[in-house]
């Protein structure tokens, strides 16, 4: 023991004395690149000037790293695809909060924050960019603002989406080819009666999650994609369990396409915002046809 104690204190020293890429804080916190000798984080990679020890925060991996082909990447997780097994799991990044205890914490996965400014009112990004595209560093998106998390591309969830409120992009000075929707369509029929010609139904989403476990894995592995399922079905059970209203997508493709999105499993979804315009629509031509009869009243009565 005494001995390993002495090799390890000479390794400590040669390779603070020769500022190496690996270094050993008295702590016994592991550094790389850095010369500092009393970093906090477990991993320190580069400068930690950003750490602020009276956080009181417990990092595991700090990256603060140097300019690299014009590009700041703290931590970089890539994955590529994987023909051996369809049903492992291929992650960039996979962040994990477990062993919460039964207090309300503040318990994150993943988190992800931005800075504000330190000169002038102007700043753009996000704590958290996703994309489907495959320019993440090399062309990214040049954000006008700052959000908590930006996707460039679909976003897709199974489950409830909670929000104060949500926009659509409607601006002239973003759109072309503006028209009035007004008068009747190239079918000849209004937005009244295309709306009244809608079957407006109550139903029950059905269960869609796959219980299938491969053959060719460990008992260990086995019981543990068990558990899996049966968290992921108690879940769906939530959501198939309660009712839905709406309008079948079949029915509203007919008459207006661009407002029904086709998935990549060929199911159809309605985009409900983009009804609202053709609601209000509709109420005006009613209120219109109101108009006509009140006026034709008045004037049979005179």
């Amino acid at each position: 023991m005494k001995k390993g104690f002495i090799i390890f204190m000479a390794m400590l020293f040669i390779t603070t004395a020769a500022r190496a890429q690996l270094a050993v804080c008295y702590n016994f916190n592991v550094g790389i690149a850095t010369e500092s000798d009393s970093f906090v984080p477990m991993l320190m990679v580069g400068d930690n000037s950003f750490y602020e020890a009276s956080s009181n925060a417990n990092i595991g991996v700090a990256s603060t790293p140097d300019v690299m082909n014009n590009n700041n990447i703290g931590v970089l997780g890539r994955t590529h695809s994987n023909s051996i097994n369809a049903f492992q799991m291929n992650c960039g990044v996979l962040g994990i909060a477990e062993a919460t205890n039964n207090q309300h914490g503040r318990n994150y996965g993943l988190c992800g924050m931005i800075n504000p400014p330190a000169y002038g009112s102007y700043y753009g990004g996000a704590g958290i960019y996703a994309t489907n595209y495959d320019y993440y560093y090399a062309s990214p998106t040049n954000i006008q603002g700052a959000y908590a998390a930006y996707f460039v591309g679909n976003v897709a969830s199974t489950g409830n989406l909670t929000v104060n409120s949500m926009y659509t992009t409607c601006d002239s000075r973003l759109s072309d080819n503006i028209v009035s929707l007004s008068g009747t369509r190239d079918s000849g029929t209004s937005t009244l009666e295309n709306l009244l010609g809608m079957d407006v139904i109550e139903y029950n989403l059905k269960p869609r999650l796959k219980e299938v476990i491969p053959e060719d894995v460990s008992p260990e592995k086995t019981e543990e994609l068990r558990k899996e399922l049966e968290y992921l079905k108690q879940e769906e059970q939530k959501m198939t369990a309660r009712r839905h209203f709406g309008i079948d997508a079949r029915e509203v493709q007919q008459v207006y396409p661009d407002l029904v999105l086709e998935g990549e499993d060929g199911c159809l979804a309605v985009n409900y915002l983009e009804m609202v315009p053709l609601v209000i629509r509709s109420i005006q031509e009613l209120k219109q046809e109101l108009d006509e009869v009140k006026k034709a009243g008045a004037e049979y009565t005179e």
